[in-house]
């Protein structure tokens, strides 16, 4: 007996046949993330697999991972792309899948590098320290460095998986034609064809459906003024604008210092000084006649220090003779007033001698 076709896929194979020209572009930014999850995987797996090992790598063994993580990803994806083909129920993995593509490739290639870890490297504790983190920084630098695996393969291997697990084609277009013509037309508007950035500087190119996304957080975007003049400023030139040439721009008034507080914009300065005119006028006067004080003050202070310096220069002037007639002066004074002192004493000790005896 002749085996026999299903109808429906009659139909899909009759389609392959017709519309042979599909559209294929995908999300810069998924496709994007993912080669980066792929180039990180292999230096991890690479460091980890040759630590403690004295005659291996990082370098010798890449290529051969490269290789084994390809596969490893593509023999994980194919039960869920069978599983679509087949329209079975979907599991959480499928969901994730198509969900959170990058996610999911996330988990497949750690479990890749989990099962790349040697034995040397549990029984150190290497996982955790610093140093590992290094090495798999500074190998991912040298396997771009060196082209160990080319930006543009790990791109074709991250848009295989991509399309393969896309399953509401969120991330990838799966539009087919009958004519190149029809499919160029479309390319021209897909929502997955690449722009470039229009701002001024800007070198990014995304996909459509992310250009205005971008836009509205381009560096190089010529956007109105944060302080509302009539300039156009690119967005990371605004706060250097605000702080220095914007018209906007809050300032004091000049005359601050002698007693206007006013704050305004730079452009109403001449406005301002010519409307507070007489103020001003009035807060120098009264600065001026402050100062005058303060001057006088001054030639006080000026002449008493005159006065007191030729004292110095006096005091200076006498001799020894003189200073000591002075000190015997002054002794002879002291004398006589311990003198008086012990006087005083007797007539104290006597006033109380004679309360005493009245008392008894």
């Amino acid at each position: 007996m002749d085996n026999l076709v299903d109808p429906e896929e009659l139909v899909d194979m009759e389609e392959d046949e017709v519309l042979k020209f599909q559209c294929n572009l995908c999300d810069t930014e998924v496709v994007h993330s993912m080669t980066q999850l792929l180039l990180h995987a292999l230096a991890t797996a690479s460091v980890d697999y040759t630590t403690g090992d004295i005659f291996k790598s990082p370098s010798s063994v890449a290529i051969g991972m490269k290789t084994e993580l390809a596969g490893y990803i593509i023999q994980r994806c194919e039960p869920l792309h069978e599983s679509m083909a087949g329209h079975e129920v979907r599991s959480d993995q499928l969901i994730k899948a198509s969900i959170w593509p990058t996610e999911f490739l996330s988990d497949l290639v750690d479990d890749f590098v989990t099962s790349k870890r040697n034995m040397m490297s549990h029984v150190s504790g290497f996982f955790s320290s610093e140093s590992r983190l290094n090495k798999i920084k500074d190998f991912m630098q040298k396997l771009e460095m060196e082209n160990l695996w080319a930006e543009d393969e790990r791109k074709a291997t991250a848009e295989s998986i991509l399309k393969n697990i896309d399953v509401k084609c969120d991330f990838h277009c799966p539009e087919r034609f009958d004519m190149p013509e029809k499919l160029a037309e479309h390319k021209s508007q897909c929502k997955f064809r690449i722009l470039n950035c229009t701002n001024d500087g800007c070198a990014v190119s995304c996909s459509a459906i992310h250009i205005e996304k971008h836009d509205s957080v381009c560096p190089f975007k010529l956007v109105a003024c944060e302080q509302l003049c009539e300039q156009y400023v690119m967005r990371c030139e605004m706060d250097k604008h605000c702080a220095t040439v914007c018209p906007m721009k809050l300032i004091n008034c000049p005359f601050y210092g002698v007693g206007c507080e006013t704050a305004f914009a730079q452009c109403s300065l001449d406005r301002h000084c010519s409307g507070f005119l007489q103020t001003h006028l009035m807060y120098v006067v009264q600065v001026i006649t402050r100062q005058g004080a303060s001057v006088n003050d001054m030639d006080q202070r000026l002449q008493l220090l005159e006065k007191v310096q030729s004292l110095n220069e006096l005091s200076g002037a006498l001799d020894v003779r003189t200073l000591t007639l002075v000190t015997k002066e002054q002794e002879s004074k002291i004398n006589k007033l311990e003198r008086d002192l012990k006087a005083q004493e007797t007539k104290m000790k006597k006033l109380e001698n004679e309360f005493r005896s009245r008392k008894t």
